[in-house]
């Protein structure tokens, strides 16, 4: 079935919204049991870490829309999320002298910038992501009316892209 523009755009905005709150989840209970206190994860103000929505978006653009085996997904997506983790890391400090994340003292850590834990966990979260999530957007933009996806969409990305330029401003002033 051929979607139209608006759907694909629902889609898309849908998928970034929830692939990013699943990563600030992910962040905020994974520290959560390491520290035992809360922290923000994360660049923007919103419960939105973009790392995994780009991260599920390669993933997407590699892997496309094609039957595979779970393990196939899994094993697929630890190697090139770790990659995109470690070439992520270093564009971020290049750009904002700042590192966001590290891995140091975690079993099978890599440069403290990836780890194999971590990148287990972005394997069986890229397995949800292709058996849960994107079907789940397929269906949505199918049943809901045009209206709804369209207000979704327009106040997602306008307070995404908001956050973003008031994060990334915020976060270039620090750098000074």
């Amino acid at each position: 079935m051929k979607r139209e523009a608006w759907q694909r755009i629902f889609r898309y905005i849908f998928e970034f919204v929830a692939a990013g709150l699943a990563g600030w989840i992910y962040e905020v209970v994974t520290v959560y049991i390491l520290y035992h206190h809360f922290v923000n994860r994360g660049i923007l103000h919103l419960p939105i870490v973009p790392i995994y929505a780009v991260g599920a978006f390669i993933l997407l653009a590699l892997l496309g829309e094609r039957d595979r085996s779970p393990v196939f997904v899994f094993l697929f997506s630890a190697v090139v999320t770790t990659a995109f983790e470690l070439g992520s890391s270093y564009l971020l400090e290049f750009i904002f002298h700042k590192q966001f994340w590290t891995y140091e003292g975690w079993w099978g850590s890599i440069q403290d910038r990836a780890s194999l834990v971590s990148s287990a966990i972005f394997g069986a979260l890229a397995v949800g992501y292709f058996f849960w999530l994107h079907p789940l957007s397929g269906k949505l933009c199918d049943k809901l009316p045009k209206a709804v996806c369209i207000g979704f969409s327009v106040l997602a990305s306008g307070a995404i892209i908001t956050d973003l330029a008031v994060s990334v401003k915020e976060l270039l002033e620090k750098k000074q």
